[in-house]
Order: structure tokens, then sequence, then C-alpha cells
């Protein structure tokens, strides 16, 4: 489970790093003042990469519940960076439809079918 836990994750921050947010859309595009702090690196009008959010994306952690789970970030300024505006989506945690799909196809569908069949004596 906790491999599973690990897949989530980095499937979240993949999906912020190519700048996309659960409903697949833009999560927010640089600003010139941006591309002057860092000397064209990133480009006016360019999608946020998520790269460099530092102790929020290192924070990242998955809480399980009865009937889901829940993505978020130990960072204590991660209200701060979601509440910021400079994002165009507030649905940064989570995975988008198909990333989801997969996940439950390829990875819990087989995981309940194993236990089930060992609990099970099958």
């Amino acid at each position: 489970m906790k491999q599973l836990q690990k897949d989530i994750l980095t499937l979240n921050k993949e999906q912020l790093f190519e700048g996309k947010d659960i409903n697949n859309k833009p999560i927010g595009f640089y600003s010139y003042a941006t591309e002057v702090i860092t000397k064209g690196r990133k480009k006016k009008g360019e999608p946020f990469d998520a790269k460099d959010t530092g102790a929020f994306f290192d924070g990242f952690y998955l809480e399980l519940f009865e009937n889901g789970f829940r993505l978020f970030s130990t960072d204590p300024k991660t209200h701060l960076i979601l509440d910021s505006h400079n994002w165009l989506s507030d649905e940064l945690f989570g995975l988008t439809d198909k990333d989801l799909k997969g996940v439950i196809e390829e990875k819990l569908l087989p995981f309940f079918i194993k236990n089930n069949r060992q609990f099970l004596g099958i």
C-alpha cells in the first residue's frame, strides 16, 4: 500500500510539473517579473511548471480515509501558496480522470483481488 501511495503522489507531482491541474487545465502562466527574475529561463506567458516550489512539493502526502483519500502538503505555507492568486486553478491536489482510472485498474484492483483471494483461501 505504501508503494501505491508513492505512485499516486508521483503522478500528482508529474501532472503539476507539466503545468496541469486535476482537470488537465493550466495551473497558471509566468509573468514578466518571473522572466526577469529567472533571467529568461522562464518566459512570460509560458505555463507554470511548478518545479521551483521547494517545500511545497517536498511536503506532499496522501491521507487515506474509509471512502477515499486526500492529497495535501505539510508545508506551512501551503494555504498561502494556494491563496496567492498566482494559480488559475485551486484543484492542484488530485489526479486527472485518466491517471485515476489507471491507478484503479493497474494498482488498486489487482491489490484488492489478491488480498481477497488470500483472505478467502482461493
